[in-house]
């Protein structure tokens, strides 16, 4: 076997490992997201910067050290979407108090040998803010790949969907 396929297998065995972490945190996110949501509402801390207020967060849980808890970001360059899939080397278009818009490289579960020889572009948007534990942050996302979807059915390839909110 040559180099390049045991690299390969290899980064395919990381990235699918990772994803399989996120999966068990994306659903208990979103299960307890909505709970926290309503809760945090009737306990939210007023913030002391207008900005803090009106400009969201991003429960990202990217990179070891944030896939448990995930870490609040703005304008992150990586992005965990679910436990299917993911984003990388984003650019931010906007970043505003109702969406954020963001190019930039897309792969998943299912396309871990297509990604990661070329990585598929696309366009993220973040929506529905919601306020948890006195922070406010994006809790959906619709993600359209750059010249449609292709042979890619993937649930996170359908419309508007559930982003982690812890």
């Amino acid at each position: 076997m040559n180099r390049i396929t045991k690299t390969a297998r290899r980064h395919t065995s990381a990235i699918g490992a990772a994803l399989a972490c996120v999966a068990v945190l994306g659903s208990v996110a979103t299960a307890t997201g909505a709970n926290a949501a309503t809760a945090a509402a009737h306990t939210a801390r007023p913030a002391t910067a207008a900005h803090s207020t009106q400009t969201p967060y991003v429960m990202n849980h990217a990179g070891e050290e944030n896939a448990d808890k995930g870490k609040a970001e703005r304008r992150p360059e990586r992005l965990v979407l679910s436990e299917y899939t993911a984003m990388g080397n984003l650019h931010w278009k906007q970043w505003g108090a109702k969406k954020a818009v963001a190019t930039g490289e897309v792969s998943g579960i299912w396309c871990v040998r297509t990604c990661l020889d070329k990585p598929l572009k696309g366009t993220l948007t973040l929506s529905d803010p919601k306020t948890v534990h006195g922070k406010k942050v994006f809790s959906s996302f619709t993600l359209k790949l750059a010249g449609g979807n292709g042979a890619y059915d993937a649930e996170d390839l359908d419309g508007k969907r559930p982003l982690a909110t812890i």
